[in-house]
């Protein structure tokens, strides 16, 4: 599994950009960016799961555990789930082997329209990502290793420290 970048303020400003304009074009009520191990990393939206955190985990387990019977029956890729009820849809995007997307909606909502609308901000958030991790490579994050309780706060703690980098040389004359 690839490890999840540092995300900068910048990094965390686009990627909300990119998840509210997809519940805006796909009339979802949420949508969230997990980590694949089940941190909430971000979210959008004025409706929610009542708990978004355990919501983010449930997802992410429920994506492993689907990914894993898709393997079993030998597909090769395994990108979407989604899950189906009487009043609400979830779908669960692989976005890379770092992240997924998550979008709730309702049964009022074409899941084939809201599942397309996602196909740009899975790409969107797959760029942003790669440029977090090429800036820093070595400055990857485990959230579990690092007894995270809120992943928000924690890259909010990170952008508040002090850079670790010595300052440039001018150049000489």
């Amino acid at each position: 599994m690839k490890s999840f970048p540092s995300l900068t303020t910048a990094d965390v400003e686009h990627l909300d950009g990119l998840l509210k304009d997809l519940v805006a074009r796909s009339h979802a009520l949420s949508a969230l960016l997990v980590e694949r191990a089940g941190y909430l990393i971000h979210r959008a939206g004025g409706e929610s799961p009542s708990d978004p955190a355990e919501f983010s985990s449930l997802s992410a387990n429920a994506f492993s555990a689907a990914q894993e019977m898709s393997k079993r029956l030998k597909e090769p890729f395994f990108t979407t789930l989604r899950v189906s009820g009487t009043r609400f849809h979830t779908s669960i995007r692989h976005v890379d082997e770092s992240a997924l997307l998550v979008v709730v909606f309702t049964t009022t909502s074409p899941p084939e329209q809201v599942e397309a609308e996602a196909v740009a901000t899975v790409i969107g958030i797959y760029e942003r990502l790669e440029i977090a991790r090429h800036r820093k490579p070595e400055q990857m994050v485990d959230f579990a290793d690092q007894n995270v309780d809120s992943v928000t706060k924690f890259f909010r703690r990170q952008a508040a420290q002090p850079p670790t980098d010595p300052p440039a040389e001018p150049p000489a004359s």
